[in-house]
C-alpha cells in the first residue's frame, strides 16, 4: 500500500524502445500477434506483412469513460476496490495498417489524491475487449503497476498486440481506502498525457499525436456522518443541438442517498443563468421525475411548475410528503426535464445549490452545485429552422403607426 500527496504529479521517463522487453520465448505461444519465436535466439522476431510499418496514436476519453457531467466528482464508498479510474482509448492509424498490428509497450499515468490520508494499491491496466467501461471478470489484466510512485504498466508481452485502425480502450483500475473520517472535499482522480505511452511499429517506434491531456473525472468518499448525498447521477444528459433543443427534455439526472440516518427531500429550488432566458421566457414548463431504473429517464411526474405569471430566474418545486424518502443508506434517482422553447440567441445553464435543497431533517449536503452544460440555441437567421424573437402582438384596434398619404 501506498500513500499519495496532493497532487501527486510525476515525471517518470520511458525506457526506449530497444531497452524495453527483450521477447524472451521458448515458443510462439510467449509471443504476442504478429510474431513468432525464432528457437535459435530464443525471441520473438516481427513477421512483415503482419506488422505495420508506421503508426501514428491519438490518446482520448473513452467513450463510456466515467463522467461527472452536472458535479466535479462522483462519489464512492469506502474502501472502492477495483475501481475504473478511466477508459482510455488509443486511437492508430496508418495507410497500410489494415488488418495488421502495432505494439503498445508501456503506459504511465499521474495521480493527484487529496488528502494524504487516502491510501491507494494494486492499480491494473485491463483490456476493454467490449469498451463497455466497466471491468468485466472476463477481461484480461495486461499489465500491473510497477512504479513506486504514481502509475507505471509495462504491459504482457503476450498482449502487447493492437489492431490498426481502430480504437482499443484500455481500463486504468485502482483500490483507494482511508481510516480516517472525511468530508466531501475529498478528491483522487488519474491523468495520462500524450507522451506517456510507448509503442513500437516494424520500422521502430510509433508516433503519437499532440493532445491535450486525458484528464479523467474527480472521485470522493461518500462522508460517514451528518450528511445527505445530493449529487450527478452517472445518466447526466449532454445539452441538445439548438435543432434538437426546443421540445422536452431530461436535463439532469441526480443520485440522493441517505448517508446518515433516515432523511426525505421535501423541496428543490432550481436556478437559471444566461441570456434572455427565464421561466416563462424559454422554459414553458419544469418537472421533477423519479428514476426507479437508473436510466435517466422520467418514470413519474412528483413535482411540476408551468404557467408562470411573469418571467422568473428560479422556480422552488415542493415535493410531496413521502415520495423521496429514504432509509438509512437507501439511495434512489430522480430526473428534472424541462418543456424548452427558445428564440435565437437564448442560453443558460441550470443549477441546483446546497442552499436550493430543503431535508426533512437538516443535514449538510455531500455534493457541489449541480450545473447543467449551456443549452445554447445559435441558429443562423437566415437558417429556415431558426425559430426568431417572437414580435409581440398587436393589440386589437390599436394604431398601427402607419398610415396612406393621397397625392393628386
Amino acid at each position: 500500500m501506498k500513500k499519495l500527496f496532493l497532487t501527486l504529479a510525476f515525471s517518470l521517463f520511458f525506457v526506449s524502445l530497444s531497452a524495453a522487453s527483450s521477447w524472451e520465448c521458448s515458443g510462439d505461444n510467449d509471443c504476442p500477434e504478429g510474431t513468432t519465436c525464432n528457437s535459435a535466439t530464443n525471441s520473438c522476431v516481427m513477421t512483415k506483412g503482419k506488422v505495420a510499418e508506421y503508426a501514428t496514436i491519438t490518446l482520448l476519453a473513452g467513450e463510456n469513460s466515467p463522467k461527472s457531467l452536472g458535479s466535479d466528482r462522483i462519489f464512492v464508498k469506502n474502501p472502492a476496490d477495483n475501481l475504473v479510474l478511466g477508459q482510455l482509448a488509443v486511437k492508430s492509424y496508418s495507410g497500410d495498417g489494415d488488418g495488421k498490428v502495432y505494439f503498445i509497450k508501456e503506459l504511465q499515468a499521474d495521480i493527484s489524491v487529496y488528502p494524504s490520508s487516502i491510501t491507494s494499491k494494486d492499480f491494473k491496466l485491463i483490456y476493454d475487449a467490449n469498451g463497455n467501461g466497466a471491468a468485466d471478470p472476463s477481461e484480461k489484466v495486461i499489465a500491473e503497476n510497477v512504479a513506486e510512485y504514481g502509475m507505471k504498466f509495462e504491459i504482457d508481452q503476450k498482449y502487447q498486440a493492437f489492431k490498426m485502425n481502430q480504437v482499443e480502450n484500455l481500463l486504468i483500475v485502482g483500490s483507494f481506502s482511508t481510516d480516517t473520517e472525511i468530508s466531501d472535499i475529498a478528491k483522487f482522480n488519474a491523468t495520462v498525457r500524450n507522451n506517456y505511452i510507448s509503442t513500437s511499429t516494424y520500422s521502430g517506434e510509433g508516433s503519437v499525436a499532440a493532445t491535450d491531456p486525458v484528464v479523467f473525472p474527480s472521485f470522493a468518499f461518500e462522508p460517514a456522518k451528518g450528511y445527505f448525498l445530493f449529487s450527478s447521477g452517472s445518466r447526466f444528459p449532454k445539452a441538445p443541438a439548438w435543432k434538437d433543443m426546443n421540445k422536452e427534455h431530461e436535463i439532469m439526472q441526480l443520485k440522493l442517498k441517505a448517508l446518515d440516518g433516515a432523511n426525505e427531500l421535501s423541496a428543490v429550488k432550481i436556478d437559471l443563468y444566461g441570456t434572455s432566458v427565464s421561466f416563462g421566457n424559454g422554459v414553458d414548463r419544469i418537472s421533477i421525475c423519479t428514476d426507479k431504473n437508473n436510466d435517466g429517464k422520467c418514470d413519474e411526474v412528483i413535482a411540476e411548475a408551468s404557467g408562470f405569471a411573469e418571467p422568473q430566474q428560479s422556480v422552488s418545486l415542493q415535493i410531496p410528503a413521502g415520495k423521496l424518502a429514504l432509509n438509512e443508506g437507501e439511495e434512489t434517482f430522480i430526473v428534472v426535464k424541462a418543456d424548452l422553447n427558445f428564440y435565437k440567441d437564448q442560453n443558460t445553464y441550470f443549477y441546483i445549490s446546497e442552499s436550493g435543497i430543503t431535508l426533512k431533517n437538516k443535514q449538510k449536503i455531500a455534493g457541489p452545485t449541480i450545473k447543467t452544460e449551456n443549452f445554447k440555441y445559435n441558429c443562423k437567421e437566415d437558417d429556415p429552422d431558426c425559430r426568431l424573437k417572437p414580435e409581440e402582438k398587436q393589440e386589437e384596434g390599436e394604431d398601427s403607426g402607419c398610415s396612406l398619404l393621397f397625392v393628386d
